[in-house]
């Protein structure tokens, strides 16, 4: 069913069997249909905030016996209707509504009217492959960065039409531009959103680091051997701790090669070159050692190329094999492994250290961030506009994906 109705309702996921089928609902009349429809399982308040889920029951008339639902206010207004994805669920929910004068509209129509940054987020959504990815993307479809915009937009348009002065403009603009540049500094975590952490493992040779691997990946994908020298290429693997994907690598253990023949020593050389790549990028960095090589290991890692944005731990392995005279000397190193024993208790301290790293690398949830290069970009520059036209232009570029 269609019309001019100035309320409208669609079914936001795909037509067909499944689990749980979600509808939207907005316009003016949005808030007054839940009032009359939704009947909350609980006596809680039924003031709602954005982002709040309440369950209860979607009743047309007083005579049936109605749908289980759970109902979550949006942002701009509107509410989503979470309910069991079989038809007659779906329709009995969407001819309510129907009866009460909102139009039921199709994906296009629905969207017509929303933000390039909507459509945006959206294709990101379809990407995440975690839960914890999916939330900061969904919080954009949602519309946290366009409402964010819509509100620069209006209060710059208030300054403009009441012939605010000079002095009360600068300081609008100096607003806009802190608030531009926490949003753009969500924006550094926003647009990688979708890709795994470099999470790398370093260390001179024969210090566990294949077997560390194996301990945080949970499976055996690295070679180990006592031999030094095992790992002589970058293996990789991608996990998820923490619900962030991860891309773990196992570099080549990193030594001099003077006493190696040339072939071997070139062979070697090469696994050291591509350690350093993986190292000059990493996102966090775990230096590897043994008790042998503790002496060496402020050495070994002024050598790394290691980059100002890396977060580098340090990791004691083979901790077993301190005396025990030696282990009130070496305190200090808050992670100390056993990576041969799987029942370790430093694998677990270290698996929770990691974890906390990791998710302080995504976007804070419930708020404006840009979650591609083009909305970053317009942020970016954002911080730099030296008027209220160009603020505007950036805004409503920003919001529509054209130039204005």
């Amino acid at each position: 069913m269609t019309s001019h109705c100035d309320t409208l309702a669609t079914r936001l996921t795909g037509v067909g069997r499944s689990a749980v089928a979600v509808i939207g609902l907005r316009g003016p009349r949005a808030a007054q249909c839940v009032d009359e429809c939704f009947v909350p399982a609980s006596n809680a308040s039924p003031a709602m905030q954005p982002g709040q889920v309440r369950y209860g029951t979607w009743k047309s008339r007083q005579d049936v016996p109605g749908e289980s639902i759970v109902l979550t206010p949006m942002p701009d207004g509107g509410f989503e209707i979470h309910g069991h994805g079989g038809e007659a669920a779906v329709n009995a929910i969407l001819a309510s509504l129907n009866d009460r004068n909102v139009a039921t509209v199709d994906a296009s129509t629905w969207r017509r009217n929303e933000s390039i940054i909507v459509t945006e987020a959206e294709h990101v959504l379809q990407r995440c492959v975690t839960g914890q990815q999916a939330a900061v993307a969904l919080d954009q479809t949602r519309g946290a960065l366009v409402q964010w915009c819509e509100h620069w937009i209006e209060r710059l348009q208030l300054a403009h039409d009441s012939n605010a002065p000079l002095a009360q403009q600068t300081v609008l603009l100096d607003q806009l531009h802190q608030d531009a540049r926490t949003v753009c500094s969500h924006g550094e975590q926003g647009v990688r959103l979708i890709e795994p952490r470099r999470l790398v493992l370093a260390g001179p040779p024969n210090v566990g680091k294949s077997s560390l691997m194996n301990q945080i990946v949970g499976f055996r994908r690295s070679i180990t051997h006592d031999s030094a020298g095992t790992t002589r290429d970058v293996l990789q693997c991608d996990t998820v701790i923490a619900g962030v994907p991860v891309r773990l690598s196992d570099t080549a253990g990193i030594r001099e090669t003077a006493h190696l023949t040339e072939s071997g020593a070139s062979i070697e050389r090469e696994g050291i070159r591509r350690a350093s790549l993986a190292i000059e990028t990493a996102d966090l960095l775990l230096i590897v050692c043994q008790p042998s090589t503790l002496d060496q290991r402020a050495e070994f890692r002024n050598e790394l190329p290691i980059s100002n944005q890396t977060i580098v731990l340090e990791v004691l392995n083979k901790s077993d094999l301190l005396v025990e005279h030696e282990r009130s000397s070496f305190i200090g190193i808050k992670h100390q492994t056993i990576a041969s024993e799987d029942d370790d208790p430093g694998i677990g301290k270290l698996m929770n250290t990691l974890a906390g790293h990791l998710l302080s690398t995504l976007p804070p949830r419930h708020s404006p961030v840009p979650i591609s290069q083009r909305q970053q970009d317009l942020a970016l520059r954002l911080c730099q506009a030296n008027s209220f036209d160009a603020a505007n232009a950036s805004l409503k570029e920003l919001l529509t994906g054209v130039a204005p």
